[in-house]
């Protein structure tokens, strides 16, 4: 083996040791009980689920007696419905917005084309914080604060933005032999666009929906901004209320190892399609009409 080829893997294994290290802190320290983290242990060897039933709202039996729920348990479980309502929503419109927005994008002479890349990419290029303030003020005088769908609409703003680029490029990148071969036979735009480019693009459909999803599911600030301390928060938001409780390490590791499984189960399905996304130059060459 070659030193270059050995350099590439030990680099791949130091990032994959790196990625995955978290998140194994997290599993191991939500399957610990006291004991294991008074003995500073590195895995649990009094491995038990009781982290998790706690904050499910359940009394369990620990090895020094009963040992009680978490207090915001409802509020917790309230949030994971909320995300459940609002990730799915959030996916589906904007799927429906960016895929014809992307193609026309991608593969069309439209007018202004520069503009509007330039307007769609500048609308997600401002750091969340500074923008904080205004969408604050904004959700509560339209009275969309503390409200699902004021959640929907705040995370539609950063989703469509950025799958509307992705899609763009990878619409570009598709060949365009057979959608030109497909109007000589007499399709129209939509008809090539609805059953020669849309198949051939499902993939790149695929993974953004995915990458869509994750963005709304994995959101803390804007959910933390506009929904804390209300009915609609989401299960991210209601994660700060842990804050308070660092003498219960697993309690909180199993809360996050919860949040992560569903968004994991997702992206490991769908890898092969991810694996298969291309993102090129959004100055790429465009068909005429």
């Amino acid at each position: 083996m070659s030193p270059r080829k050995i350099i590439v893997y030990i680099a791949a294994i130091i990032i994959a040791v790196y990625s995955v290290a978290p998140i194994y802190s997290l599993v191991i320290i939500s399957l610990m009980d006291v004991r294991d983290v008074v003995a500073g242990n590195i895995y649990p060897v009094n491995a038990n689920i009781n982290a998790y039933l706690r904050i499910l709202g359940y009394d369990v039996q620990g090895p020094y007696g009963y040992l009680r729920a978490y207090g915001g348990s409802e509020n917790l479980i309230r949030g994971l419905i909320n995300i459940l309502i609002v990730a799915p929503i959030v996916t589906v419109i904007t799927m429906a917005a960016a895929v014809p927005a992307g193609y026309a994008l991608g593969r069309l002479k439209v007018k202004a084309r520069n503009l509007l890349i330039l307007l769609l990419l500048a609308s997600r290029s401002l750091p969340p914080v500074s923008i904080a303030l205004p969408y604050f003020f904004l959700f509560t005088l339209t009275g969309l604060r503390a409200t699902l769908l004021g959640m929907i609409i705040l995370h539609l703003t950063i989703t469509i933005p950025i799958i509307t680029w992705v899609l763009m490029g990878f619409f570009a990148a598709l060949p365009r032999d057979l959608e030109r071969a497909a109007r000589l036979d007499g399709c129209s735009r939509m008809g090539a666009f609805r059953r020669v480019v849309l198949p051939m693009a499902a993939p790149g459909i695929a993974a953004t929906a995915v990458i869509a999803f994750l963005f709304s599911w994995n959101d803390f600030f804007f959910s933390w901004l506009i929904s804390q301390g209300t009915p609609a928060a989401t299960y991210n938001a209601q994660l700060s209320g842990f804050f308070n409780f660092q003498n219960e390490p697993a309690m909180f590791a199993a809360a996050v190892t919860l949040q992560i499984i569903l968004a994991a189960i997702v992206a490991v399905a769908l890898q092969k399609y991810i694996i298969r996304l291309r993102i090129v130059d959004p100055g790429a060459v465009v068909i005429e009409r």
